[in-house]
């Protein structure tokens, strides 16, 4: 019986498949063989079977599905019903292939010009922002990145942030008609300082009166290369950010607040004022906050338990939060005084304590 029957390895050569695939197909049903042995449960096939697993090889090579396979090997005797499974096949590959050409095009896009992030901004919020963290921006070359701000833009909002390693702030101004991904750069300060605020008139025209040449709002690209800001009665203003990387200043933020106060601005300006004489010229010009039951308490640095500040720079962080009241807040493990105006919880100004040579 056998020596008209070609063995599994042998069909397994001639046409391509591999046994493991000749096995599968047998117990899918594709392609039975037209012999097993009951003892041994070798299959054994017939010289016709061997051209069925060659058009089997070639079908597996294109990846069309085992259904389809299947009955294409079961109408090869009526070929307009087999020739239109392989042309709905092919249909699916060339739309496959369109598909991942434009994936690819797309890659490529992206690879030779970074995502673009657009939206649109009100000059005076941005403005406003600038002059809220200005104050907090490094100087330090070994810093680069510090002597810029950070845009932050996502959720809906563009954040300035600036660091110089002892004090950070932020600001947040809400923007419009946002399209692209989440997105951060480091911009030089020059740059958002040569842009309108929203509020500049010509000279010789009324205060808030109408004015062609006032910009109330700007459109605002931002790539990970390049920055560029526009709008109407206002030059392009376009900017090379910082090649370095910034801090997670969010780190700073999920700080473990305690003891929160409120307080008018103009009272915790006047304590810090008047201060505390140093009795040791080698002291710096530093203030001492104490957060209570009873509220704030600006005391002398030499008080137990008081936390110890930069009195220009609690100033600075002061003026630059605005408002009439602010809260202080103060970070339990790291001791970082928190200042924020309470109209605008978003809004945050980092002061890291001062640590004192004693002896």
């Amino acid at each position: 019986m056998h020596q008209h029957l070609r063995g599994i390895g042998e069909v397994a050569r001639e046409s391509g498949l591999p046994v493991s695939a000749l096995r599968f197909y047998d117990a899918a049903g594709v392609l039975r063989p037209t012999w097993t042995d009951p003892g041994t449960g070798y299959r054994w096939y017939s010289a016709g079977q061997i051209d069925q697993a060659r058009l089997i090889a070639r079908l597996r090579q294109v990846e069309m599905p085992l259904a389809d396979i299947a009955d294409v090997v079961a109408s090869r005797h009526r070929p307009a019903e087999a020739l239109t499974v392989l042309e709905r096949h092919l249909r699916a590959l060339e739309s496959r292939f369109a598909d991942a050409r434009q994936q690819l095009a797309d890659a490529r896009e992206l690879l030779a010009d970074p995502p673009a992030t657009r939206f649109e901004v009100s000059a005076a919020d941005l403005a406003q922002a600038l002059a809220a963290v200005r104050y907090a921006v490094g100087s330090d070359p070994a810093w680069p990145a510090l002597t810029g701000i950070l845009l932050d833009c996502s959720d809906g909002v563009l954040r300035l942030v600036a660091c110089d390693r002892a004090r950070l702030a932020v600001a947040s101004v809400p923007v419009q008609r946002l399209d692209g991904p989440p997105v951060q750069v480091v911009v030089p300060v020059s740059a958002l300082e040569s842009l309108p605020d929203g509020e500049r008139e010509p000279h010789g025209t009324e205060p808030h009166a109408p004015s062609a040449g006032l910009c109330a709002d700007l459109s605002v690209e931002m790539r990970a290369d390049r920055v560029s800001f526009g709008g109407p009665g206002a030059d392009l203003v376009r900017a090379e950010p910082v090649a370095a990387e910034y801090p997670d200043y969010r780190a700073l933020l999920r700080a473990s607040w305690t003891r929160e106060v409120r307080i008018a601005a103009s009272d915790l300006v006047s304590r810090v004022v008047a201060g505390f004489p140093a009795a040791d010229r080698r002291v710096p010009d530093v203030v001492a906050v104490l957060l209570g039951d009873r509220g704030v308490d600006v005391v002398q640095p030499s008080v137990p338990g008081a936390v110890v500040f930069d009195r220009a720079y609690l100033l600075e962080a002061l003026a630059a939060t605005g408002g009439e009241s602010v809260v202080l807040a103060l970070d339990a493990v790291r001791h970082v005084l928190g200042v924020t105006r309470e109209d605008r919880p978003d809004d945050k100004s980092l002061l890291m304590p001062v640590r004192l040579r004693t002896g």
